[in-house]
Formats: structure tokens, C-alpha cells, sequence
């Protein structure tokens, strides 16, 4: 170590906009802190305030800023490169290594993470994957610099197969150890939370059921062109009547009370999000106002869950919450094959009005068989993203 205690730089998506990220976050700096107690984290980011206000109070945390005026092109810069010389090791949260975009370091990590490969060299600092996804990868230059990345990781832990697969694909030859997402144990606030928020926020009482329904804006760009929706409007239109009309039905047949819930993930999604909920007579919830520990509690009160972003599916999941999943990305069609249930996994150009309120009640009459089959996968990958801790101190901190 270069200290008397463990210092950690965090390379990820931190600055709390997105829902999964902010999970993330939360989930490494709390099982890294009680494994490796005292451990000091960097954690550049461009919202650092974010950071400041919600986990430099809790955690042994330093956020980082690295805005242009910085010196920096997102985690490209000087204050990065401060950190890498007094860190042991970098962490490459999430799944931040994909070539979308490349040549534009405003949406796509890769392009800086590239050229902070031999920076961490020179300053002794260990780069490792942890707990990420990778992919996908459009072009030969993607795949060149992504192959080179992981070519010079120290130590590569993934969160699923499919990217595993797709790093052998490009010709990574370092040895990849399979874990699970560290959103899986992320801290979640009590039932009461949830309940409290619920009433006060929403006048919904405790004895309504809830929907969770997700939507993005992003809908289809990661998609190939023949996978794309025609019309995005009339598609998020088409939801919210599905849910709606489903909710009637159910409501009738289970002489009960049921609300949908629109969860927002992030900031840009909240207008598509929005549309739903005032089409689908529901309610929105939104990171801009909600912790995901908080958003995560009320996750966890869903009969069902139906989502398009990745992380969405993954938080609402590890409180065990069954999921459907809108295919807006190959991930989330990766992660529904994974948990066996590829009945609950939606197309996008091939969903419709009729099949999603089929697929809604298949999933509401049978949740609980359908929670057993997905969760005996999830135990295992929670598991895996509490191992990645153990597998991380053993490596570089085994005498601390």
C-alpha cells in the first residue's frame, strides 16, 4: 500500500443523475468500507456536489471535480491523475466500457479510460473491473481500445457472462472472474420508508397494490435498425394504456386496490416517464427527488415490475420484485435469459398493446413461481457482488 490504510480511485459514472450509478456507488463505498475499514475513495465525477451532499458525510469520501476547468475531459485530467498517484488501486464501476459513440468523451468512457492506461502505469496505481459490463462494440476501433484496456487490468471481475463472452469475442486474454452487479447490495431503507413516503408524498395507503412500470428516453438508439419502434410516441402511449387498462381488470377480478407507479432513473428520462403516468392514471417517482435506498423500498411493495433501463430491472429485482423486461438494450435481453425467464422479455418492435397486457397478467397471477425462478439466480449474483469485496482485499490488501 501507499498508505498506513487502503486509498481506492472510483472511475464510474458517479455524479448521482442516473439511478443505477448512484447505487452503485453507494453499494461499493458500503461493503468496500466494512471489509477494509478506514479505506479513503476518490471518486471523480462532473456532479460532484451530488456526492458531497449525500455520501461524504457517511463514507471516508472525497468527490472529485472534474469539469472542464479542471483540466479534464470527463475523467481524463489532472484531478483524476492526482488520484491515481495516491490511490493502490482504480475501480472501473459499471458499465461504463462501451463504444457508442466513441470519439465523443462527453457520452462514451472508453475513449478517456483508454489514455489513462499507461497514466495509472506510471503511477503505480492497479486498474481493475469491478463487478462491470461491457458492450457493446460497433466498430473495430471500439473493440481495439476496449481489448486494450482490459488487456492492462490488473484484475477483471464481470457481472455476467455476456460480457465475459464478448471480452474473449475482441481477444482479451487476462483471466475474467464472474461476480454480480454491486447494485445487488445496495442498502435499502426500511418498509416504513416506503410507506411514509407513499402517504405523505402520494396519498396512496398502505394497502394499495402497486405496478412499477420504467420507461426511457433513450427507447430503441441502442438497438439494431431492424429492432427499432416505428412510432416512440404512440409506443409509450401504448404502454400506459396496457397498464391501465390491465389494473382495471385485475382490480375487478381481486376486488382490490391497484396503482401503477412510473419510476424515473434519470433526470432525462422524466418526460417520457411523465407521459406514462398521466396516461396510465399513475403516479411518478423520480431520482431527482428520491436516494435509490429510499426508491428501492418502494421497489420492493410492487406486485410486478415492467421496465426498459438496465438497472431498473436490476434494483427492482433485488428486492425481489418480479420483472419484465422492455428490450430497449441487449443487456436487459441478456440479464431476462439469465434470471430464466425469457417469457417476461419484450421486444420492442414486436410488442404490442395485446401482448403486453397478456405478458402484465401471466406475470400478476403468476408472481410468486415467477419470483422463485428469478430469484434463485439473483441470490447467486448477490453473492457474487458481496465476493468481489473479499476477492479485492485478498488481492491488494491482504495484510491490512
Amino acid at each position: 500500500m501507499k498508505n498506513k490504510y487502503p486509498v481506492i480511485t472510483l472511475l464510474g459514472n458517479n455524479s448521482g443523475r442516473n439511478l443505477g450509478d448512484g447505487a452503485i456507488l453507494s453499494s461499493i463505498l458500503e461493503s468496500l468500507s466494512k471489509k477494509l475499514p478506514n479505506t479513503l475513495f476518490y471518486a471523480p465525477a462532473v456532479y460532484h456536489t451530488w456526492m458531497k451532499k449525500h455520501y461524504e458525510p457517511k463514507y471516508n469520501l472525497k468527490a472529485i471535480d472534474v469539469m472542464p476547468w479542471t483540466g479534464s475531459i470527463r475523467l481524463l485530467g489532472i484531478p483524476t491523475i492526482k488520484c491515481l498517484l495516491k490511490s493502490d488501486v482504480a475501480l472501473i464501476c459499471d458499465g461504463i466500457i462501451f463504444g457508442k459513440k466513441l470519439l465523443n468523451p462527453a457520452f462514451n468512457y472508453l475513449i478517456t479510460l483508454f489514455f489513462l492506461v499507461p497514466i495509472a502505469k506510471i503511477c503505480k496505481c492497479k486498474l481493475v473491473c469491478y463487478n462491470s459490463g461491457i458492450g457493446p462494440f460497433p466498430s473495430k476501433l471500439s473493440r481495439f481500445m476496449a481489448k486494450y484496456l482490459l488487456n492492462n487490468c490488473d484484475l477483471i471481475m464481470f457481472r455476467e457472462n455476456d460480457s465475459k463472452n464478448l471480452a474473449k469475442e475482441i481477444g482479451v486474454k487476462n483471466e475474467i472472474l464472474l461476480t454480480g452487479d454491486s447494485a445487488f447490495i445496495n442498502p435499502v431503507s426500511d418498509d416504513s420508508v416506503a410507506v411514509k413516503i407513499l402517504k405523505e408524498d402520494y396519498n396512496i395507503d398502505e394497502s394499495t397494490k402497486l405496478i412499477g412500470v420504467n420507461v426511457t428516453s433513450y427507447m430503441d438508439s441502442w438497438l439494431k435498425d431492424d429492432e427499432k419502434i416505428k412510432d416512440k410516441n404512440e409506443f409509450l402511449l401504448m404502454i400506459a394504456k396496457a397498464v391501465k387498462d390491465t389494473i382495471e381488470v385485475l382490480s375487478l377480478d381481486e376486488n382490490a386496490k391497484i396503482k401503477p407507479v412510473i419510476f424515473c432513473t434519470q433526470p432525462m428520462d422524466e418526460e417520457v416517464c411523465k407521459l406514462v403516468s398521466d396516461s396510465a392514471d399513475g403516479i411518478l417517482v423520480t431520482n431527482s427527488k428520491y436516494l435509490s435506498h429510499d426508491i428501492q423500498a418502494i421497489m420492493r411493495r410492487c406486485e410486478v415490475f415492467v421496465g426498459m433501463r438496465f438497472h431498473s430491472l436490476i434494483l427492482a429485482s433485488a428486492v425481489k420484485s418480479p420483472i419484465i423486461g422492455l428490450i430497449y438494450a441487449p443487456k436487459v435481453r441478456g440479464y431476462m435469459r439469465h434470471l430464466n425467464t425469457p417469457e417476461l422479455s419484450l421486444e420492442l418492435n414486436k410488442v404490442n398493446y395485446d401482448t403486453l397486457c397478456k405478458t402484465l397478467l401471466y406475470a400478476w397471477n403468476n408472481r410468486e413461481n415467477i419470483r422463485s425462478t428469478q430469484q434463485e439466480k439473483i441470490d447467486a449474483l448477490r453473492e457474487g457482488a458481496h465476493r468481489a469485496a473479499d476477492i479485492l482485499k485478498d488481492k491488494y490488501f491482504s495484510n491490512y
